[in-house]
């Protein structure tokens, strides 16, 4: 990596670091790893949705009782406000990262600094970038 891609990527990473928006999606995260319910929720909900993928994949009857169960838990974690947080903040977060892969991979691909419209008409930055309003 040359000194200024090097000097440029260390002041994008300054400008997503003190961004406020991202800031306050950085702490939604973190307050919802704290919530040990709300945790182990998503975890226990997560962890039966696999199962079921893995069962249903090799073949196996699922029992009414265990997806009833499943429904259960994804309607719980979809009332669960930290859960709901935990989610937007997730968006906010990975569609960033998304954007600016996309502006980079078009730049890198065309040898030129792309449009925000040249990147999204390639669908290439996301939902939750905040660009799709």
């Amino acid at each position: 990596m040359t000194p200024l891609i090097e000097e440029r990527l260390k002041a994008l990473c300054v400008a997503i670091a003190e961004d406020s928006e991202l800031q306050g999606a950085r702490s939604k995260a973190e307050a919802f790893l704290a919530d040990e319910e709300g945790v182990d929720l998503y975890r226990e909900l997560m962890t039966k949705s696999r199962e079921m993928q893995h069962r249903q994949h090799d073949g196996e009857e699922i029992a009414d009782e265990d997806v009833q169960e499943l429904v259960e838990l994804k309607h719980a974690a979809d009332h669960h406000a930290g859960i709901k947080s935990f989610h937007e903040a997730q968006d906010v977060l990975q569609g960033v990262a998304e954007m600016v892969s996309a502006f980079v991979s078009k730049t890198l691909e065309s040898g030129e600094v792309p449009t925000k419209e040249e990147v999204m008409n390639q669908g290439g930055c996301g939902e939750g970038c905040g660009c799709h309003h």
